[in-house]
């Protein structure tokens, strides 16, 4: 059984509902990585600046590109042309799958898209926010290159951690651990410390084949 006790803040209602594993990803992979992000014959970044209100009112600043696939639907194709990338995707939720031995949940969790985010704004690349209800169990976030804060606001306090290559941040998402209490984190990237900062998400979703206002995969619908 992996140690309950390192999951202590996203096991815990009390706790911040964050988890990082620091230098999940080793340097070849991030490398790779970052090479392939970087080929434009394989990405296709989308312009995803951009200043709205949500449903509960808040200004959500969002200052980055975006590259997303769906992966239960659409063109896998473009994945195909990713092999570290989806290397990377497979690592990530055979970890989270292990992790059923502390929160039961997991146990069948599977991501339902990637996605790439370049931030490019040295003081907010993402505002304060909470991921869409629609999003289950683990929000698993890679850093892949450069460097900034995620930064947490839990009971009224901000916590802030620095997040460099490598590392494998956890966001509490819908359903990991059995409460009616809203427990998902609201959450921030923030304070740059390189020109621009890209990583990669993966994201389970329960409503799959619901489009996400707002939001577009480059391979579906």
């Amino acid at each position: 059984m992996i140690g309950m006790m390192r999951y202590h803040e996203l096991r815990d209602s009390q706790g911040i509902g964050l988890e990082i594993i620091n230098n999940f990803a080793n340097q070849a992979e991030v490398k790779a990585v970052t090479k392939e992000a970087n080929d434009p014959t394989k990405v296709d970044w989308l312009d995803a600046h951009e200043t709205y209100q949500n449903q509960r009112g808040l200004t959500i600043i969002q200052n980055h590109f975006t590259f997303a696939l769906k992966l239960s639907a659409g063109n896998q194709a473009w994945l195909d042309k990713l092999p570290a990338t989806a290397d990377l995707k497979k690592r990530v939720q055979q970890y989270i799958q292990n992790l059923a031995d502390v929160f039961p949940s997991l146990a069948n969790w599977r991501a339902d898209e990637l996605s790439f985010h370049l931030y490019d704004n040295p003081d907010i690349g993402l505002s304060f926010h909470r991921d869409n209800l629609r999003f289950i169990g683990l929000i698993a976030i890679i850093a892949i290159d450069g460097e900034c804060d995620l930064v947490v606001r839990h009971q009224k306090q901000d916590y802030d951690f620095k997040v460099v290559p490598g590392d494998l941040c956890l966001l509490r998402a819908t359903g990991l651990i059995n409460t009616e209490t809203e427990l998902r984190p609201e959450h921030s990237v923030q304070n740059l410390k390189s020109p621009t900062r890209l990583s990669m998400m993966l994201r389970a979703n329960n409503r799959p084949t619901e489009t996400i206002p707002g939001f577009k995969f480059n391979n579906w619908p």
